[in-house]
């Protein structure tokens, strides 16, 4: 399975699991079941958090890297909460930092890093 996307309701957080190669196809359908749980879990709190294991998600082809942030914009219109990928290798970083721009997104090397950063105090 390329992805794997889970609600964690005591942490109020959106666990998803991404790896392997993907093709135009793949994001299509991620995108499909992205939508559905984040509108599942909006249903029960609109202020969740996201937390993206991409550990084993390798530096994919421009078309499809061109693809998610789209994606990461559209889950974050339906929360207040912020979303912290924890990626694999310094050029999955660079891929990533350079195609993901939300503000309430950012990108890890490690889940000790994203975790503290998504326990941070929000602004009001």
């Amino acid at each position: 399975m390329k992805f794997r996307l889970d609600y964690d309701s005591r942490r109020n957080l959106i666990l998803i699991n991404i790896r392997e190669f993907w093709t135009v196809e793949t994001v299509r359908d991620f995108a499909t079941a992205a939508g559905a749980k984040a509108q599942e879990v909006r249903a029960i709190r609109d202020d969740y958090d996201v937390l993206i294991d991409s550990r084993d998600f390798p530096v994919q082809a421009n078309d499809v890297a061109d693809l998610l942030p789209s994606i990461a914009e559209a889950g974050l219109t339906l929360t207040s909460g912020r979303a912290a990928s924890v990626v694999g290798s310094h050029l999955n970083k660079l891929q990533a930092e350079r195609t993901q721009t939300h503000p309430r997104m950012r990108i890890f090397m490690t889940f000790e890093e994203a975790e503290a950063w998504l326990a941070e105090p929000r602004e009001p």
